[in-house]
């Protein structure tokens, strides 16, 4: 476990509660999908998890300790948790691509080389080193959303938090996107991922959280969480496709009945080839 949510509690100022006792562990080397319909909390429970909000009542814990809400507690934090915001444009402020990723580096007080070596790693992950000297504003949608990744990349966060990532972006850059989520997880950085993608979140989430009503309704492995009875009756979500698909399929006998379902095309089709030979 880095990042916990325990029994927490946050309200607008219009008094929406927007967080009802919600409970929430992040651990290393996993990509977990929180999911939830419109208005369920999501983003402010990301907010919550990096101290741009404070809850009202209940704590934040970073690698077990209750965030502090100090200048210095706070710093400490968004070091080690970062938040890439759905729209890229409320992130990127700087004229080019690479004094916007400088920024994170700089203001933690690292050397102009230091925070060249983190800036050049970031560009590199995220595939845009082509583009560090690019002004922003002539940047496509799916390049800031990049350049926006980048950014919290360069401030080596343990856990990065990501708001509906794969949102406006098309089929070839998602898929870019999650391959490198992916390996990012595998180097050890924990990766939490708000989506209404269900699929997405199917085929890459190691874990599932279903948000509701301000609070975690359903958790655990993705089989486990797809296969609730009453599911989308309960969390007004659709089942992934591949997921219902796969079940189809295993319930008429046509792929094995072992082992977990098929969670993405090419893993169906390997199964069904195998299961026909």
């Amino acid at each position: 476990m880095i990042l916990e949510a325990r029994a927490v509690d946050f309200s607008y100022d219009d008094g929406t509660r927007a967080l009802d006792q919600a409970s929430l562990v992040v651990k290393r080397q996993e990509i977990l999908a929180i999911l939830g319909a419109n208005g369920a909390g999501k983003s402010t429970l990301l907010s919550t998890l990096n101290g741009t909000f404070r809850p009202a009542t209940g704590n934040i814990l970073l690698d077990g300790n209750p965030v502090s809400y100090s200048r210095k507690g706070l710093v400490e934090l968004r070091s080690q948790v970062g938040l890439v915001l759905q729209d890229p444009d409320d992130q990127l402020f700087a004229a080019t691509v690479f004094e916007d990723v400088s920024f994170g580096p700089l203001n933690l007080g690292l050397s102009v080389s230091q925070a060249r070596t983190r800036v050049l790693e970031a560009l590199a992950i995220m595939g845009i080193e082509a583009l560090s000297h690019r002004p922003t504003h002539l940047l496509s949608f799916g390049q800031r959303k990049r350049v926006a990744i980048a950014g919290v990349l360069a401030m080596s966060p343990a856990v990065l938090l990501l708001d509906e990532p794969t949102a406006g972006l098309d089929p070839k850059s998602v898929d870019e996107l999650c391959e490198t989520l992916h390996s990012l997880a595998v180097q050890g950085v924990a990766v939490v991922i708000a989506t209404h993608d269900m699929d997405i979140a199917y085929n890459w989430a190691d874990q599932i959280a279903v948000f509701a009503r301000g609070k975690i309704i359903m958790e655990g492995r993705a089989d486990d969480v797809f296969g609730k009875s009453g599911f989308e009756r309960d969390t007004d979500l659709r089942l992934p496709l591949i997921y219902q698909l796969s079940n189809e399929l295993r319930n008429s006998g046509l792929i094995s009945q072992d082992g977990d379902l098929p969670r993405n095309v090419p893993d169906l089709v390997h199964q069904l080839r195998s299961h026909r030979s």
